[in-house]
């Protein structure tokens, strides 16, 4: 396409004023709103007879792609032919917002905008509950295009050719869900989509840990991490559409169940997690006055911390270390005392030898004084004429033979 009249031709049209201008009438623009790849731009509007219109389109960069002059019929009138839009978007044609300017020898000028959009496929989205009943105030988003559903439950959405996820987010008491679809433009299409009511919903925002910072989980979010650390969960816990702050909350985690403490709007849950290697279900669940909410379950895959073990394993090496020390020291001290009890032992086996030596002699002694009393004895018998004081004298020395026999022997005793 070829455009051999440059604006700079329209600039005489659109700066030279004309001094009767103030009589003259004004010029208007118009065109069709919206433009699809393939089709034709027009261009018309009204302003004095036979005058000549300078028209110039601006793409929505701001660079002219099209400048032309026509002129007006003997009623104002007039009317031109612009371009036609490619079947792809380019970069001289892109999609978006494109000027007209136009204006006249006497100094009018005037201007409108029109839209180059992609062919699209119009979809139709009727929202019901599960009574049958539309529901109004739905919020219908598929990409960047967005309805909201009338008081029939209707939201209408224009479609360029594609698979979108039609998300549909309905007002409380309402659960939000979702839908695929493909369209093709410019294909008219119906759906029909049934929200249920919400009653108890958990959500886990947030799974975090030295090495793991994860958002807005639901069942079968893979986490990873390593062991040796914490992992602290943060979930929510919504009762028809509003945050419940009473609810329980629970993880179960490697056989053992986790407590979900309450703070600043979230329900937290810490979980120390071993430095071995396994992997397990990390299952979290809500329950609001004797309702249970469905369950998140998330996949744990464990690590080995490996300096964390090396670590441990010398800490360990460093007590055992310091015990040995300790009980070397302690088996010193006893090899003391077993040497000074020896010493003590030989000199008690000395001492004993010593009274072995002493009582050996005693009982000599014993064995003379016997002697001698069967001696004196004798004599006593020859003696009989003698008066009763050689008597008790007798019986005294042999009374305190007895006590001395007697007293070594317990002596003895003792020492043995």
């Amino acid at each position: 396409m070829k455009y051999n009249l440059l604006p700079l031709i329209l600039l005489s049209f659109l700066v030279v004023p004309l001094l009767s201008m103030g009589s003259a009438p004004a010029i208007t623009v118009t065109t069709q709103p919206v433009y699809h790849p393939g089709q034709t731009v027009f261009i018309s509007g009204v302003t004095s007879p036979n005058t000549q219109v300078g028209v110039t389109i601006y793409n929505p960069q701001g660079k002219a792609v099209y400048s032309n002059v026509t002129t007006s019929g003997s009623n104002g009138d007039y009317s031109l032919k612009a371009f036609t839009f490619p079947t792809q978007q380019s970069s001289t044609f892109p999609f978006g917002t494109y000027t007209v300017q136009v204006g006249t020898t006497t100094g009018f000028t005037n201007s409108t905008t029109f839209q180059f959009l992609p062919l699209t496929a119009t979809v139709n989205v009727l929202v019901v509950n599960s009574q049958g009943v539309p529901v109004q105030g739905v919020t219908v988003t598929a990409d960047s295009v967005t309805a909201t559903t009338n008081a029939s439950g209707q939201a209408v959405l224009n479609l360029p050719t594609g698979t979108y996820t039609l998300k549909v987010v309905p007002p409380s008491p309402y659960s939000a869900t979702s839908e695929n679809i493909t369209v093709t433009a410019p294909n008219t299409y119906s759906f029909k989509i049934t929200v249920q009511v919400q009653e108890l919903a958990l959500q886990v925002v947030s799974a975090t840990s030295p090495n793991v910072n994860l958002k807005d989980l639901t069942s079968g979010t893979g986490i990873t991490m390593t062991g040796g650390t914490t992992l602290t969960l943060m979930s929510t816990v919504t009762f028809a559409g509003q945050p419940v702050s009473t609810a329980t909350v629970t993880a179960m985690y490697n056989g053992t169940m986790y407590n979900a403490t309450y703070m600043n709007g979230y329900y937290v849950i810490t979980i120390s997690v071993p430095n071995v290697q396994y992997e397990t279900d990390l299952v979290i669940q809500a329950t609001y006055s004797g309702m249970q909410s469905n369950t998140v379950t998330l996949p744990l895959t464990v690590n080995v911390n490996e300096q964390a073990l090396i670590a441990s394993l010398n800490s360990t090496i460093q007590s055992l270390e310091s015990q040995l020390s300790s009980l070397s020291n302690t088996v010193s001290s006893l090899s003391s005392s077993v040497s000074s009890l020896s010493g003590t032992v030989s000199s008690l086996s000395h001492t004993v030898s010593t009274l072995n030596g002493t009582v050996a002699s005693l009982q000599g002694s014993v064995s003379t004084l016997s002697s001698e009393y069967n001696t004196l004895n004798s004599r006593v018998n020859a003696l009989s004429g003698l008066s009763g004081t050689v008597d008790i004298a007798l019986a005294v020395s042999i009374i305190a033979i007895i006590i001395s026999i007697v007293v070594l022997i317990l002596v003895f005793r003792k020492i043995s």
